[in-house]
């Protein structure tokens, strides 16, 4: 009787590796379209709301063309030639397509009148992302085997997760403290509720909901079980150097434009999730640039 031998996880993916690619490519041209034909672009989209989250949007666009773009072609590229460093890109993506996704399809003033567009004719992009974003996740996270872990230093992962969980506490706090204020008074003290209560909703949902419930989460995974939730972790992590570098962006480019609705005080709150994210994110992949690094022949003199 032949010896069967056993597949691994890695070795038989969940999804071909071609489908794989070919989201992680479509991905990429509906972010970079949708940037593109956005206010950062040709206008061609125009989005039902308000100035504020005009500016807004350009700040989320500018980040999907210079990080979450490239973190796709660069996936997908080389997930069509076959390298398992494919997966260290392609993680770090599906949280946020699926985020964008809903917040730009979703988060319109569409009952205004004051509002018009015609961003409802763009939504085949923002539901190839979200699609997109359900693909990528469940084909990125069974190519991580328990051996792709690095090895942690148990002290200073303490003192990180201690330092991330408290401005996540921060950034749950603020968001609480402006529920509250809505609840009590019918609006925030910048007006930015009665402006847009449809993005504000949509937001506080996504991030009270998910964004910061996902945070605590992959802290605790990474304090408890860092090998075997490393692909876990990771996928979270992307998130929140994606996201969080794009909610830091946002809040730049409000403040730049004098919006009276640009909560400045949160600048810095913002501005150390995404460094404390980045942070987490090279020590969670420091084994593996090292190793490319050390493949990098010197230059001769």
């Amino acid at each position: 009787m032949a010896e069967t031998k056993e597949r691994t996880p890695a070795a038989e993916p969940l999804i071909p590796w071609y489908v794989l690619s070919i989201f992680a490519f479509l991905c990429a041209g509906a972010l970079a379209s949708i940037a593109l034909l956005g206010p950062l672009g040709t206008e061609s989209i125009e989005y039902r709301t308000s100035q504020s989250g005009i500016w807004q949007t350009e700040g989320g666009d500018v980040v999907n063309l210079l990080l979450m773009v490239p973190l796709l072609l660069i996936g997908g590229a080389l997930h069509v030639l076959r390298r398992s460093s494919s997966k260290y890109f392609l993680v770090l993506t599906p949280l946020t397509l699926m985020y964008t996704g809903l917040s730009l399809g979703i988060g319109q003033e569409w009952g205004n009148p004051e509002y018009t567009g015609n961003v409802e004719e763009y939504a085949w992009l923002f539901l190839i992302i979200i699609i997109g974003g359900v693909v990528l996740l469940i084909g990125s996270l069974p190519l991580f085997t328990e051996k792709d872990a690095p090895e942690f230093r148990r002290n200073s992962l303490r003192v990180y997760v201690g330092i991330m969980a408290l401005f996540i506490m921060i950034f749950a706090l603020m968001w609480l403290s402006e529920l509250v204020e809505v609840m009590s008074t019918g609006d925030t003290a910048s007006g930015s509720y009665t402006e847009t209560p449809t993005i504000w909703w949509t937001v506080r949902y996504l991030d009270l909901g998910v964004t910061i419930p996902l945070g605590f989460i992959a802290l605790f995974l990474l304090l408890t079980k860092p090998k075997r939730a490393y692909s876990l972790v990771l996928l979270f992590f992307g998130f929140f150097i994606t996201l969080g570098t794009a909610v830091l962006s946002m809040g730049i480019v409000m403040v730049a434009n004098d919006d009276p609705t640009a909560q400045v005080g949160a600048l810095p709150v913002f501005g150390m999730l995404a460094a404390l994210s980045w942070i987490g994110l090279l020590y969670l992949v420091k084994d593996k640039l090292s190793v490319l690094l050390r493949r990098v022949p010197a230059k001769s003199g």
